[in-house]
């Protein structure tokens, strides 16, 4: 309890000393569920959308993405590694990400102690065919312990199907012009406490179910049709026909990168099979009304087009450096390995790292990624998770095969460079 204690004491120093001492001696499964349940606690009212689980999920797929780790990655990880590191490197960066979050997870509101997670909740229905229409009825009807309940019906156990599936299909109905109303619950049920994990379990169906009962439309739409086949896995379905719209969803990334984001967890579900292929085609229309009806062709967005074309945002001042421990031994690494590289990331001129990006090899790729990871941790404001969740969003696309290394790695530039400057 020492992660949840300091973050609800908003004292961030304290929960990076807790994360890290969870490392030798905790199972994987269980520093995350610990994690899960201090993020349960933001309210974040300032986006009205909790952020911390949104980036619990997006740390978690970058720290997965470089490669194995005795603590924080399980044996089966959702994400595959990019880059080979050495043993030291690959530690270094890793638990530099995870200090990271264990400061915004301490920085932000949170739910007042007689307002926030319930624990003491029991749960008497029939069958899970029946928790399923409870939930979901619930949910429209904006009755929190009720959905609550059956969420905890659906989660009990090893086999959670049949709430993720519940959860991703009615999450789809309409998400919003920023995409929050699918990102969060998708992101939140990727991170799911085993129900073992009793309290930091109940505290993610409470904070799920809080989040659900104010988004979701009370009166289902009638073009949109609820997917009743849940007891599995939906097979997954093939986006490669929608490359354009992905890649469009990168370039017009949106209000704080929104739409690129929103697209990675479509693809994600795609891949998965979270939702059936109705669905992910519905999702699409919800992008594409998104990112704007004026699509730009495949050919005009050539890395040469889009770097020419305009240059992303230039800095008056350096950003402000957010102090980790892990911070000063990663920025000398890179100082001393790839000078040119990161120098270039942090040049006050956007173009100067631009224009590097035309001269590219297909091994520079996995660098500038990584270094992409950091810039995003180690720069800007404690409180702001956006920076985070686009960069791994937008290279998780490129795992999925939906964009190209260089499209990525330049808007990752742009949005980085757009939101890290001093406001």
């Amino acid at each position: 309890m020492d992660l949840l204690e300091a973050c609800l004491h908003a004292n961030g120093r304290e929960a990076v000393k807790a994360v890290k001492s969870l490392l030798p001696s905790v199972r994987t499964s269980a520093i995350w569920a610990i994690i899960m349940h201090a993020a349960s606690w933001h309210e974040e009212r300032t986006y009205d959308t909790s952020h911390a689980t949104i980036a619990v999920y997006s740390i978690h797929r970058m720290i997965e993405s470089l490669g194995e780790h005795s603590g924080l990655v399980a044996d089966k990880p959702k994400a595959r590694d990019f880059i080979d590191l050495s043993d030291e490197q690959r530690t270094g960066l890793q638990e530099l990400l995870i200090e990271r979050l264990a400061y915004h997870l301490a920085d932000t509101d949170h739910w007042r102690l007689e307002q926030g997670p319930r624990y003491d909740i029991e749960t008497r229905l029939d069958s899970r065919g029946n928790a399923v229409q409870v939930y979901v009825q619930s949910i429209r009807e904006r009755v929190q312990m009720s959905a609550l309940k059956a969420a905890a019906v659906l989660g009990a156990g090893e086999d959670q199907t049949m709430l993720i599936r519940a959860t991703s299909s009615i999450a789809a109905e309409e998400p919003d012009k920023l995409g929050h109303t699918f990102i969060m619950p998708i992101s939140l049920v990727s991170e799911l406490p085993p129900s073992e994990y009793t309290r930091p379990h109940m505290a993610s169906l409470w904070h799920l179910t809080e989040f659900l009962v104010r988004k979701i439309p009370s009166k289902a739409s009638d073009e949109f049709g609820m997917d009743d086949k849940i007891g599995k896995l939906a097979r997954p379905t093939d986006l490669s026909m929608n490359r354009d719209l992905f890649m469009n969803s990168v370039v017009n990334y949106g209000t704080l990168g929104h739409n690129a984001i929103l697209a990675h967890r479509i693809s994600e579900a795609a891949r998965l099979g979270l939702v059936n292929t109705e669905t992910i085609h519905w999702l699409l229309k919800k992008l594409q009304r998104n990112i704007g009806a004026d699509l730009i062709s495949v050919e005009d967005l050539t890395l040469d087009s889009l770097v020419t074309g305009h240059a992303g945002t230039d800095w008056s001042v350096l950003p402000t450096e957010i102090g980790l421990p892990s911070s000063k031994k990663v920025r000398e690494w890179f100082s001393a390995e790839y000078e040119d590289i990161w120098g270039a990331m942090f040049d006050l001129k956007s173009s100067t790292f631009e224009y590097k990006l035309l001269d590219m090899a297909e091994r520079d790729w996995p660098i500038i990624r990584m270094m992409q990871y950091v810039m995003a941790a180690i720069t800007g404001d404690m409180e702001e998770p956006h920076p985070m969740i686009f960069t791994q969003a937008v290279w998780g696309l490129v795992d999925n095969g939906l964009i190209a290394e260089h499209l990525a790695a330049l808007q990752a530039h742009r949005l980085l460079r757009e939101q890290l400057k001093d406001k």
